[in-house]
């Protein structure tokens, strides 16, 4: 469960950093296929739902005393 948590995490910043703009193509292409090669490593198998289900949380609000 842990590592499928962190494979969805990982595709999901990966995918963020590379729409805006922090990676280049090529860039993106050598993380999506590190992520790839640690899923193999791993043995993490995982379904289009659960990578899906990953997300970001931000609140503008948010103040160091809330945490």
């Amino acid at each position: 469960m842990e590592n499928r948590r962190k494979l969805a995490i990982a595709d999901l910043c990966r995918g963020f950093l590379h729409v805006q703009g922090f990676l280049t193509d090529s860039e993106n292409e050598k993380v999506h296929q590190r992520i790839l090669n640690w899923q193999d490593e791993n043995e993490v198998e995982i379904t289009e739902e659960q990578m899906l289900s990953a997300d970001f949380t931000y609140d503008d609000n948010a103040k160091e005393e809330d945490y």
